[in-house]
């Protein structure tokens, strides 16, 4: 594993993007895993964290079981990047917005495409909870273009246990595959917008999957043995992203505007009564095995 920076975009809203020029620059802090055999090019993962953090027993695993299996992995320490990767979930929540770590993985997209080392056309990402909705909106074309106006893009999408916060207006995607994995006993998702998400990506291009394990809580490829309550969900959180990229709340008239309305958004609609975290290794192997699937499919 080899410890690396690299630069891009640090906007607080995705329509900051737009334009371009003055948005502020960040060095993003991330972990690139190579395989034994690089003599040719190899397919490549960008893995987006979850609001836990950078763990060593998820995303720093995926690293390396992923390099293990032919594949050049950068996993991206969006939190750490901006100085909360020691803080609670509430603080990196609030810190560091979709907007920011969309421009990571996007950042990291344009890296991997460069490397001598990498296929520039088989390059996917997966993300987990927090960052399974990041690897979910990654497939959106609106949001791609702006980022990268003239490509690459992503090949492979797998979201665990994604956020079902955001729908866009215009869902046309690249046309990539994209896997939604969910537990079906986890209360941080809205599981009908779990499927109108999915239908969204379809209509716009996208063949897309979502694959329930019933009886299964979010974060099953974690570490707790014992179940864990959360204190908060977001599954009532409900968002928009429109076609001039500004962001509303569905249920009422509030605008996204900067982060002190993003906060306020995310407080109104934030519900106290929270979910349960707990390990399963059979659907671990499970969706290990699907993430395996989808990837050498690229």
């Amino acid at each position: 594993m080899q410890t690396i920076k690299i630069t891009g975009p640090n906007p607080d809203l995705i329509h900051d993007m737009i334009g371009g020029e003055d948005v502020p620059r960040i060095e993003i802090e991330a972990e690139l895993y190579l395989p034994d055999d690089t003599s040719a090019p190899c397919p490549a993962v960008v893995v987006s964290e979850g609001l836990g953090g950078l763990q060593d027993k998820r995303e720093r695993d995926y690293g390396r079981m992923l390099s293990n299996e032919g594949y050049v992995v950068l996993v991206i320490d969006s939190f750490g990047t901006r100085g909360v990767g020691s803080n609670g979930d509430f603080i990196r929540a609030m810190s560091v917005t979709e907007a920011m770590m969309l421009g990571d993985a996007f950042t990291g997209l344009r890296y991997l495409a460069g490397r001598s080392d990498v296929d520039a056309g088989r390059i996917g990402i997966i993300g987990f909870s927090y960052g399974g909705m990041i690897t979910q909106l990654a497939a959106y074309e609106q949001l791609a273009r702006a980022y990268l106006p003239d490509g690459p893009r992503f090949a492979a999408h797998v979201s665990y246990y994604g956020c079902s916060i955001p729908r866009l207006e215009d869902p046309t995607t690249p046309g990539a595959p994209v896997t939604i994995l969910i537990g079906g006993k986890d209360r941080n998702v809205s599981f009908p917008r779990v499927h109108d998400i999915a239908s969204d990506l379809r209509r716009g291009g996208s063949p897309t999957e979502v694959i329930t394990y019933e009886d299964i809580y979010h974060q099953w490829d974690g570490t707790d043995e014992t179940r864990r309550w959360v204190p908060a969900n977001l599954r009532k959180l409900h968002l928009r992203v429109g076609r001039d990229y500004g962001i509303c709340d569905e249920k009422g008239s509030m605008r996204m505007q900067g982060r002190w309305s993003r906060r306020a958004l995310i407080a109104r609609r934030t519900d106290p009564r929270g979910y349960h975290i707990l390990r399963d290794r059979l659907t671990t192997r499970k969706s290990n095995q699907v993430l395996l699937e989808r990837l050498q499919a690229m």
